[in-house]
Formats: C-alpha cells, sequence, structure tokens
C-alpha cells in the first residue's frame, strides 16, 4: 500500500480494529488474511467478493445455451479446422469470417478444443474474464487510494447488470473489457513506478484489445496518454518518446493480424465478413468504425422498418435515462458524476500526489470519452455497449462515495451527498416502475428505502454503531437495485445478438429465446437477423442425408440462422451474405460454381433478413436461382433444396 493509501486508511468514516494476531508465520493463514501489513479484512473481504463474482458470473451458466449462436458457431468452426481458427470464420468450410477480429474467438475455440463443444466451455471463459476484470479494478483503484475504494469499484463492477450479462455471454465485449481495465492498470503503474516497460504492456494490450473489438479500444486511448504526458516522472520530450514507443508497439502487437488478412490471397482465406470490398481495412475504418458514429451501419443492412426498431433512442445524454439504458448501468450514474466533479476539482487544484492526480485524470477522460460517444452514436448500437463506460463509472464512484462519506461531519458535504441519493433514487424507481411484470410493487419500496437513506444521512452523529448502521444501509440503497436486476439476469435465458441485462420493459423482453416475449409487431425479417431460424425438424434431417465429403452440409442465408443449424448439424453451413444477407459472397455466380463442383449440397430458405426478403442484393440473387432452377421440399413453410439432384 502506498503512502497517500496509508493517510486515506485513517480518513475511513468508521473505525477499523487493526490486526490482533499480526505474529503469524508463512502458510495458509497468511494466504488468507494477507502480508503482515494489511489489516485482517482486507483478503478476507476481497476473497469473498471475488467468490460472490464468481458465483454470480457462472451460477447456471448454461441457461444462456449457445447465447450469441454466431460466435458459438465460430468457436466451434475454429476448434475444428486452423485454418477457421486463424481467420475467425463464421463456418469450418471458411466461406466467410465473422465481423470481428477473432482474439475472443480463440479462447473460446481453444476451450472447445480442450473440452468439447458445449455452453459451458464457450461461457466458461468469459465468466473467468469477469471475475478478473473485478480483481483488476480493485488493484487498480486500491493501490492509488486505499482498500475501502478499492472493494467499492469492484462491487460496483461485479453487480452492474450489464456486466453481469456481457460476463455470462459470448460476445467480445467481456474480454475487451478486460483488456481495457489491463490498459489502464499497467499506465498508472508505469508512472508510479517510473517504468517505460509497463506502458510498453499497456501498449501490448492495446494491441490485443485491437483485436478483439477494433476501434472501441479507442475509448480509453485518449485517457492513457493524457494521464502519462501529464503526470510520468520523465521529462516532456522522453514522454512524448514513451508514447510513441508504446502507439508503434500497439500497432505491432495488434496490427500483425490485419496485416496478414490484408495480404493473404482472397482464395484461400474466408470472405471478410461486414465488408463490401473483402477488406479488413474497410471493415476496420467502415462497419466498425466511423459508421458505428454516423449511422451508415444501419443504413445499408436494414429495411426502413427494421431501422426504426434500432434507432428509436434520441442522440445525447439523455438517452441513459432511456428505459433501454437505465437499468443497465445508471445505478451508480449520479456517484459516478459526483465523484467526476470532485476529480476535476482535485486536478484543478493540484491536491494529492502526481499519481493519484494521474488516477482521476485517466477516469475523467476515459469515462467522459466513452459516454460521449455513447451517448451520440448513430445507428446499430445495443445497450451492451454501455459496458465500456462502466469501469471508470464504478472507480468514480467508488471515489465519490467514500469522499462523501469521509467529510459526512461537514453538512456541505451532507447536502451534497443527499442530493446525489435523491437523483439515484429517481434512477432507481424509473427503472423499476418500467419492470413492474417481474418486480411487482418494487417501485414502492425503493422510495420508502431510499426515503430512509437520505433522511438519516442528513443526521450528524458521533456514534461509531450508528455510523456503522448508517453506512450499511447507504451501502443496501445503492446495490439492492443492480443485485436484483443481476439476479434477473442470471435466472432468465439470454440469445441473439443484442443481449440485454435485467427484467423486461414494461413486459417485453428483447433478447428472450421465446421469441413471443420480444413484443408485437416485430417483423420475422428482423428475428432472422437478430436471433436467426429456429432449426425445423425436417430439414434437418433432409441435410443429415448430405454426404460428408460435401464441404457444406447446406448454405443458409444470414449468419444467425446458418449458426443455428451448424451448432444442431455438427458440421459446416454457409451463411450466405454474411451476418445480415448485405454481403456480396458469395456472388451468385460463385454459388453457381460451388454447387457444380457438389461444394454445397443444399440450400435452406426459412425467413429471410430484410433486404434479401426485398429482393436486393447477392443474397436474394442466388434465392432466386435456386427457386427456379430446383423443386422444394416444403416443411411448415420452410423451403429445402437439394443442390444435389
Amino acid at each position: 500500500m502506498t503512502a497517500a493509501s496509508s493517510n486515506l486508511v485513517g480518513l475511513l468514516p468508521f473505525p477499523i480494529p487493526p490486526r490482533a494476531n499480526a505474529g503469524y508465520s508463512s502458510g495458509w493463514r497468511r494466504w488468507l488474511l494477507g502480508p503482515r501489513p494489511d489489516h485482517v479484512w482486507e483478503r478476507p473481504a476481497l476473497l469473498s467478493l471475488l467468490a460472490l463474482s464468481a458465483l454470480l458470473y457462472t451460477f447456471g451458466l448454461d441457461i444462456n445455451g449457445w447465447a450469441n449462436s454466431y460466435y458459438s458457431a465460430a468457436a466451434m468452426s475454429g476448434a475444428q479446422d486452423w485454418t477457421a481458427f486463424l481467420f475467425g470464420s463464421s463456418d469450418s468450410g471458411n466461406a466467410i469470417s465473422v465481423d470481428k477480429p477473432p482474439l475472443s474467438l480463440w479462447i473460446m475455440s481453444l476451450s472447445v478444443r480442450l473440452f468439447g463443444l458445449s455452453s459451458w466451455s464457450i461461457l466458461l471463459p468469459q465468466a473467468a474474464m469477469g471475475v478478473a476484470s473485478v480483481y483488476l479494478l480493485f488493484r487498480l483503484v486500491r493501490t492509488q487510494t486505499d482498500t475501502i475504494t478499492g472493494l467499492a469499484a469492484g462491487t460496483f463492477l461485479a453487480v452492474t447488470p450489464v456486466a453481469t450479462v456481457i460476463f455470462r455471454y459470448n460476445n467480445p465485449d467481456a474480454l475487451l473489457t478486460l483488456l481495457m481495465i489491463g490498459i489502464a492498470y499497467c499506465t498508472l503503474e508505469s508512472i508510479q513506478r517510473g517504468k517505460v516497460q509497463l506502458l510498453i504492456m499497456a501498449g501490448v494490450l492495446s494491441g490485443a484489445a485491437f483485436l478483439t473489438k477494433q476501434l472501441q479500444v479507442g475509448l480509453i486511448i485518449p485517457a492513457i496518454g493524457a494521464a502519462y504526458f501529464a503526470f510520468a516522472p520523465f521529462g516532456v520530450f522522453r514522454r512524448a518518446g514513451h508514447l510513441l514507443l508504446a502507439a508503434t508497439v500497439a500497432v505491432v502487437s495488434g496490427g500483425w493480424w490485419f496485416l496478414l488478412v490484408q495480404l493473404t490471397d482472397p482464395g484461400r482465406r474466408p470472405y471478410v465478413g461486414g465488408s463490401r470490398l473483402n477488406s479488413i481495412i474497410e471493415l476496420t475504418m467502415g462497419y466498425n468504425g466511423l459508421d458505428r458514429l454516423t449511422g451508415a451501419d444501419a443504413g445499408r443492412t436494414m429495411a426502413p422498418e427494421t431501422q426504426a426498431l434500432a434507432q428509436d433512442l434520441d442522440e445525447g445524454f439523455q438517452r441513459f435515462l432511456q428505459p433501454q439504458f437505465s437499468g443497465q448501468f445508471g445505478w451508480f450514474l449520479p456517484l459516478a458524476v459526483a465523484g467526476l466533479c470532485m476529480a476535476v476539482f482535485l486536478l484543478w487544484k493540484r491536491r494529492g500526489s502526481k499519481s493519484y492526480r494521474a488516477f482521476l485524470l485517466l477516469c475523467v477522460a476515459w469515462f467522459i470519452c466513452s459516454a460521449s460517444v455513447l451517448a451520440f452514436m448513430s445507428g446499430i448500437y445495443h445497450p451492451y455497449y454501455a459496458l465500456s463506460v462502466v469501469p471508470s463509472l464504478c472507480a468514480l464512484a467508488a471515489v465519490g462515495l467514500m469522499s462523501f462519506l469521509r467529510t459526512q461531519h461537514r453538512w456541505q458535504s451532507r447536502s451534497l451527498l443527499a442530493i446525489t441519493l435523491a437523483l439515484t433514487m429517481t434512477l432507481a424507481f424509473v427503472s423499476a416502475a418500467r419492470s413492474t411484470n417481474d418486480f411487482p410493487g418494487l417501485p414502492l419500496v425503493f422510495l420508502a428505502l431510499w426515503g430512509l437513506t437520505i433522511a438519516v444521512q442528513l443526521v450528524p452523529t458521533k456514534f461509531p454503531r450508528v455510523q456503522w448502521a448508517t453506512t450499511l444501509l447507504l451501502l443496501l440503497a445503492l446495490t439492492i437495485g443492480p443485485i436484483l436486476w443481476s439476479i434477473n439476469t442470471v435466472m432468465s435465458p439470454h440469445a441473439g445478438a443484442g443481449v440485454v441485462a435485467g427484467p423486461s420493459l414494461r413486459g417485453v423482453r428483447t433478447d428472450h429465446p421465446d421469441r413471443q416475449q420480444l413484443g408485437p409487431n416485430v417483423p420475422l425479417s428482423f428475428i432472422a437477423v437478430m436471433f436467426g431460424d429456429v432449426p425445423n425438424d425436417g430439414i434437418l434431417r433432409k441435410i443429415e442425408a448430405v454426404p460428408d465429403e460435401v464441404t457444406w452440409a447446406t448454405a443458409v442465408v444470414g449468419s444467425e440462422s446458418a449458426a443455428n443449424y451448424q451448432l444442431e448439424l455438427g458440421r459446416a453451413v454457409m451463411p450466405i451474405g454474411g451476418f445480415d444477407g448485405t454481403d456480396p459472397y458469395p456472388t451468385l455466380e460463385q454459388f453457381k460454381t460451388l454447387v457444380d463442383q457438389k461444394r454445397v449440397g443444399s440450400l435452406t430458405v426459412q425467413n429471410l433478413p430484410p433486404l434479401t426478403s426485398e429482393g436486393r442484393g447477392e443474397s436474394a440473387r442466388i434465392v432466386e436461382w435456386v427457386r427456379s432452377n430446383f423443386a422444394p421440399d416444403k416443411f411448415d413453410g420452410s423451403e429445402f433444396y437439394d443442390l444435389a439432384q
């Protein structure tokens, strides 16, 4: 613990007893209770937090089944074929890749190779990343402040609903979050210790994050650069040189794969999913880059009626008050804003050590950058994107909370805390009022609990036991909402591309495997993109008859539908048109060639994606050609075409 940390421990809102038996030697008691200088409660508290986080992220994990089958099918393909592993192919026949870099898929594929294909082998690595993220955020905050603040930050992260759902899911955001916290930790350690090697490690992790979800790592890069350049214990030119060196390392560690894809003969690798020109550079700068900010990604992939489903949130920070966002991460948002204001004040007044101010600057810049992008981005976005804000939010919320508690003897501090808690109560009430189908009566319970909490915080007291009681009541009020939302997340199944934490919103669950809970008037074409079609038993039996030597047992328009069939069959299924059927691969001519070569055994047609159903794109041309030249076998409205006849 640093000297600054030791001073802060003396400012705890209630007395903590020192270690009573500090004379033990090495052994299990030393491991359990921690090194000699620590308080007796620190190590058990941390282990309890990590154990509860592990329970939260792993309990009934297989309730999610294949979760996002798009990535589960790619993990299966990577476990079956090394080329599919290297390029992140969605199918082991290497027709087309997923629309993200493959680092998170590599971890899942290796798990499948080791333990076999199952929901657990795919999702358990994500849970492990979640526990590691909680621990690393604790270490980051504790090193710069103290143990209590670190535990608060780790607890806030552990129970934030959007973190719970993602750390139980197979989207790449779990790995990205762990890497971003690691980048921040290495940078702050580099500043504090004066070791450029740790900044270089931050560069390596930045490259790995780029290999996970491309430009999204850019949300933390300005914070890293600002903190290091302002507070690293070197001259100005050396700081700039160190940052340039770290950036070079990041480009090398993350760019080698992109260079490999770009330079590989397109005939020897899968088509780059999500691109129009079979280019990884276009994918990075376009569909996964600027298009996410401008909304061009939605305009190119969705019909007008389905664009409305994806673009129903106004731009601006008021977006965080919308039902789709407030319950995901808003529980600690007012406290984080208070912590941000405190941090800005301390930075302005130059209070605290350089390493502590570097920590504050990093958290403030990270939070503002992530929140601003999330608030103003257009096009295709999902509520789980809020996870990029959560680590910095939790750190600032912990700083704000402990600052309030340590100055609660001042009436100004108690008044500001009451205002912050009133805003928190309002968000909690609104979130609960939207979910009364799952939690009837909870809004009134929140009002009563928060009313009592705010009232007792306004009354000063000098009695330690009363301070303990009021602090515990405050912690209960702060965490009861996100804990209930997280428990509901654990107990509910989730599926599809747009996973959402917590209970239903006015009775509607947009990520429930039961399509009946999606709400009325949702087009089948939209469901086909987000969830994929449920494989038809009759068609499955037909596909199983396709000879094993055929590369793709069947072809299906859209990656989610193709993934569902692939996971059922255990064989490669060609996803015509990529994720939403709009990628120009294969072209009609290429598909005809593959059929002539007996490499595609059949075509399955169920609910087509929006633009395909409108007759637009190569996927529509392929469906029209097959319908014109082959006789269908129909099963409950679905069509199966034997292309070998």
